[in-house]
């Protein structure tokens, strides 16, 4: 393939980036309060976009808020503002939770606010953190990273202290948990349960940016996640550039769908391995047989020496897997666990085998996930759910296997919409099935 378009087309999506950042500072710089919502599909640069910000906000000498989901996303984010801007002086703003050691050198922790320095600074700290805090000093922007993960309950005691908002996050992901009963909010234009970027942008008519394509997904992989999003996005790898070879090797009796599955990742990112439903009973939701095919997938690959081969990246020479490249994901805990116990002994410590929640914000070369529907005869507004199965199948730069029970597909043609939703509210259910629907039908397209 020639390099040339390819490289073209990646120099214009990261025009397309610096743009963003560029609007997004002189909307701040001109507007004494606002709100500005960026929507990004997975691996489209949120962190860089969020870095690149403070850095030139930093330079008009601006008191900067960083706000993140959790204690491990913002010691993380830590990490890469000092290593890309040394002299940041950057804070993790630290809740008693949290580590009291620096995440890295030149950052410092502080507990406090009224012990923070006067002038210019990068305050990090969690969405925890900055809600529950009494007293502030008024900081010039509050940047909230992973955003459609906070709910307006969280967002709103923020306001207390800034006038200038930039909500960066993937709005296909996995909504905020919320385990209170939230159906006297079912018809409120403030539900407070709710995602904040998305009551903000209904209620106060807010046009989203977007990042315009995913930096980390492979090009067929965006064309099958597309359906969990409401907008159009690009892969910044082009057709053919991201592969997975493995070695022929010696075939083994029972692992053949399992070898043609990845010897089809030579050709496409997206392999899939179908499970017969069992002909008596119902599908427990400790799938033996899935964790097996799971486990086996993970060890087959090992065995044939699967090779990741990016030639749009820095360096587009082969590289051979090893096992912590390799992640493994269910939605369920018993299956994680099934999972792991299926794995050979010398890979339990070695290979990331999780949830989906504690997958998001992580890569991975090669990811093998459970169909979240494999284990469903009946499904529920909960299964339909796409947030996690969004995740699952988005966390890889070379490969996808995806392992399911065989009944998937008629339960899914079997399923009626119920149309249960408070009146004027989105259909949940029907919109779940029908990205549902679309995934299945692209995942096994060709």
């Amino acid at each position: 393939m020639a390099q040339g378009k390819p490289n073209e087309h990646r120099a214009k999506l990261q025009v397309c980036m610096s743009d963003l950042t560029n609007d997004l500072i002189a909307s701040m710089m001109k507007a004494p309060s606002s709100v500005q919502i960026v929507a990004s599909p997975p691996g489209a640069g949120k962190t860089k976009t969020i870095i690149d910000v403070c850095r030139q906000l930093r330079l008009h000498h601006k008191k900067i808020a960083v706000v993140c989901q959790t204690n491990h996303q913002a010691d993380d984010f830590c990490r890469r503002l000092v290593k890309a801007c040394p002299f940041a002086n950057a804070i993790r703003f630290a809740g008693g939770t949290a580590p009291t050691e620096p995440p890295c050198e030149g950052c410092r922790v502080i507990m406090k606010s009224r012990e923070f320095p006067e002038g210019t600074k990068i305050v990090v700290g969690t969405a925890a953190k900055w809600s529950m805090i009494d007293t502030c000093e008024e900081m010039d922007c509050m940047i909230v990273d992973e955003a459609w993960q906070m709910t307006l309950a969280t967002f709103l005691p923020m306001l207390r202290f800034c006038n200038r908002f930039i909500l960066i996050g993937d709005p296909g992901q996995i909504s905020p948990v919320v385990r209170n009963d939230t159906e006297r909010w079912e018809t409120s234009r403030n539900a407070p349960h709710l995602a904040a970027p998305g009551v903000l942008t209904q209620n106060m008519k807010i046009q989203q940016r977007k990042l315009p394509a995913t930096w980390r997904l492979p090009h067929d992989t965006a064309k099958l996640i597309q359906p969990f999003y409401d907008f159009q996005f690009d892969s910044a790898a082009q057709d053919g550039e991201r592969s997975l070879i493995v070695e022929n090797g010696v075939s083994k009796v029972g692992y053949g769908d399992i070898d043609a599955a990845l010897g089809s990742l030579s050709e496409r990112s997206v392999a899939s391995v179908l499970v017969p439903a069992p002909t008596r009973g119902v599908v427990a939701q400790r799938d033996l047989d899935v964790a097996q095919i799971c486990a086996n997938v993970v060890v087959r690959a090992l065995e044939r020496q699967a090779t990741a081969i990016a030639l749009d990246g820095q360096d587009p020479s082969p590289r051979r897997l090893l096992p912590k490249d390799i992640g493994v994901s269910s939605t369920h805990r018993v299956m994680v666990q099934a999972i792991i116990e299926s794995l050979p002994p010398e890979l339990r410590d070695v290979i990331h085998v999780d949830t989906p929640e504690r997958w998001q914000g992580l890569e991975c070369e090669l990811m093998v996930v459970a169909h979240p529907l494999s284990n469903v005869t009946k499904a529920s507004e909960f299964d339909l759910e796409t947030g996690r199965l969004c995740v699952m199948t988005s966390r890889h730069r070379s490969g996808l296997v995806v392992v399911s029970r065989d009944h998937v597909p008629a339960m899914l043609a079997n399923i009626l919409p119920t149309a249960y939703q408070a009146l004027g509210q989105d259909d949940v259910f029907g919109l779940g099935l029908f990205r549902h629907r679309a995934f299945w039908d692209q995942l096994h397209a060709g």
